[in-house]
């Protein structure tokens, strides 16, 4: 059991807020450096940081807006009250955020949300806002690891989702544990073993002993698990504990390791700020270190209908709010707060992470509604897209949580012209019983057309009369069409034609070959093989004939590559640029494009110089959302 007076338990969260933002300014100035510092010490950075503004940050952002969702919702805040909040509070065009508001208004529900079409799934996002979790839920690792898997999965998949959980769990078993290693196992018991988080994690633990100096370890750590993403969550997870295990408990010492080290350092600063924060309390973080910062939440311009600056003291106290109906309604028998300081030491529950770590092995394409007495089990096995004369067959499961028997009748609707069968006839389920069929859904070419979002629904037909419903979203593949190789990416070849570029000539033609792409966000030449040398890709992009204004038909497109690309759209060039880049969701250029209503031929030329074939493409607005409404699942010639 774990004992907190009311003083106490605010001390904490006032110092894990405190923290955070004082580490988020440290790391400020450094953030997205690759290399390592030379070694600064913590009054170096403290001069830099009297001087230097107090910086917005994403993950504060989302604590904001978070709390205030608490607030409405209360300790049992579901996922739909997360997206609701997020969709009436936050703009955030860049990284993950505009491909999990792209996957929300597919309705496409998390985990799927979070991991289809998300270059940036694995990226620090939900693992930059992870702490609130601990401070709502203090000395209930489990608890504070549930609402952060919740959180995650909006926006981020596998090490993305698992890094949250990892420093929830620390954020939250720092209110009675003050050992560093032992935090640090307290959170790697919330996460798979074999997953990068905690192998990274498991790893720094063991090269960083007493003898040991953070920069040797930290070039151990990117060399183990090498990753072109600055923002890449194991990476960071490695970077958090090292910091706190090089620290020892002295909050300078840790932070100067954090900076030192490089890389996303506003994340991985603040998340060590808090975490020590929450284990010293506010009163324990020197004094020079608190008076060189305002002490306020500053919100970034991408949050609206909340205000722009509140005092870490008043973001402590609304936080301690929730946390006291949590710790009522959530952690029963595992956290109290006393009147009085507790006599016995506090030990911590152990964790019963059986059901959330099945959840995570399920993986991020299986979905889960409660709908009354029955849950639904929906398993896209993988993206769930569909193409053209390719069935797609999705394994459904009913569970009975009702205290009665129940008979069932399943059917599955889907767009006009799609083929649907399944499985299922009259079924019976015992309490507590489940069963799974398989529904099939095929699009034939000769009598389906294939848009940029396909919803299907499940009914559930109950035997007193209702009806539980449950969305199926099938994401339509991209058509896409490639060319090659040829010869030098310098010389003008065949698909430069002019009646290619401008859309005068069909892709259909010889010489081109058609893909059917997944994900053209992420890669739209994954699973691809072939010699090197210039490649031609192209597509006709669609844009709805809403698009009227002239404003409303500008656009940008982002084109990733790790080699030289040139860029076409109807016939005028847009881009082009020649440089070796790693394998990278940030190997990319965005540039402002104009389309036309209806029909616009993109035609990207790329220079293939290396075995691994890299090529994206998203089309956004010109606040950073993408535009999913706009597409190329059907031949323009169809049209």
């Amino acid at each position: 059991m774990v004992r907190l007076t009311r003083a106490e338990y605010r001390q904490r969260v006032y110092g894990g807020w405190l923290g955070k933002l004082i580490g988020a300014a440290v790391g400020a100035p450094g953030d997205g450096r690759r290399s390592a510092a030379g070694g600064q010490g913590a009054r170096q950075y403290l001069e830099a940081l009297s001087r230097a503004p107090m910086p917005a940050q994403e993950g504060s952002d989302f604590q904001l807006v978070w709390l205030r969702a608490l607030e409405r919702a209360g300790p049992k805040i579901s996922l739909e009250e997360l997206i609701s909040a997020w969709l009436r509070h936050l703009a955030h065009g860049r990284g993950e955020y505009p491909y999990a508001l792209a996957n929300f208004r597919r309705e496409l529900a998390p985990p799927a949300s979070g991991a289809f079409e998300n270059p940036f799934r694995e990226g620090l996002g939900a693992l930059a806002r992870a702490e609130l979790w601990g401070m709502v839920a203090p000395g209930d690792p489990e608890r504070a690891a549930y609402y952060a898997y919740q959180d995650a999965m909006l926006d981020h998949a596998g090490a993305g989702v698992e890094a949250a959980i990892w420093l929830a769990g620390m954020a939250s078993g720092a209110f009675a544990e003050s050992q560093i290693p032992r935090l640090i196992e307290i959170g790697l018991g919330l996460v798979p073993e074999e997953g990068r988080v905690a192998r990274a994690v498991r790893d720094v633990l063991r090269w960083h002993g007493d003898l040991a100096h953070w920069a040797r370890t930290r070039e151990m750590l990117l060399r183990a698990y090498s990753s072109e993403e600055v923002r890449d969550s194991a990476i960071c997870a490695g970077l958090i504990a090292l910091s706190l295990l090089d620290g020892r408990g002295d909050f300078e010492r840790t932070l100067a390791t954090a900076a030192n080290c490089g890389g996303s350092t506003i994340c991985t600063c603040g998340a060590s700020g808090a975490v020590l924060g929450l284990a010293l309390g506010a009163d324990a973080i020197p004094a020079a270190w608190r008076e060189a910062i305002p002490g306020e939440v500053v919100a970034g311009r991408e949050v609206r209908g909340l205000p722009r600056r509140e005092g870490a003291a008043m973001a402590a106290e609304r936080t301690c709010e929730m946390g006291r109906l949590v710790i009522r309604s959530e952690c029963a028998g595992r956290v109290q707060l006393v009147e009085a300081p507790p006599e016995e030491p506090n030990t911590l529950a152990a964790p019963e992470v059986s059901a959330l770590l099945r959840q995570l092995a399920m993986g991020p394409y299986v979905t889960c509604y409660q709908r009354g007495p029955v849950e639904i089990r929906i398993d896209y096995d993988g993206p769930p897209t569909i193409g053209y004369d390719r069935p797609r067959r999705l394994p459904i499961g009913l569970t009975n949580v009702a205290a009665r028997s129940l008979d069932l009748q399943a059917r599955v609707s889907g767009p006009a012209g799609f083929v649907v069968t399944t499985s299922a006839d009259g079924i019976t389920l015992p309490k507590g019983g489940a069963v799974t069929f398989v529904v099939t859904i095929s699009a034939p070419r000769e009598q389906a057309r294939i848009w940029a979002v396909n919803p299907c629904t499940l009914f559930v037909s109950l035997e007193d009369g209702t009806e539980a419903t449950a969305p199926i979203t099938l994401v339509g593949e991209a058509l896409w069409y490639a060319a090659g190789p040829y010869g030098e990416f310098g010389e003008a070849h065949a698909p430069e034609r002019p009646e290619v570029l401008s859309g005068e000539a069909p892709l259909e033609a010889e010489g081109w070959r058609r893909l059917s792409v997944a994900e053209p966000g992420v890669n739209l030449l994954a699973g691809l093989e072939g010699e090197q040398g210039t490649y031609y890709l192209a597509s006709d992009l669609w844009m709805p004939r809403r698009c009227r204004a002239e404003a409303a038909c500008r656009a940008r497109l982002r084109v990733g590559c790790n080699d030289g690309t040139r860029v076409w759209l109807n016939g005028q060039e847009v881009f082009s640029q020649h440089e070796h880049r790693p394998v990278s969701p940030r190997s990319a250029d965005e540039f402002e494009v104009e389309l036309r209503e209806d029909w616009n031929r993109l035609v990207i030329k790329m220079a293939q110089c290396s075995p691994r074939r890299f090529l994206s493409v998203a089309l956004k607005d010109l606040d950073g959302q993408l535009l999913v409404e706009s597409g190329n699942t059907v031949p323009r010639e169809v049209s």
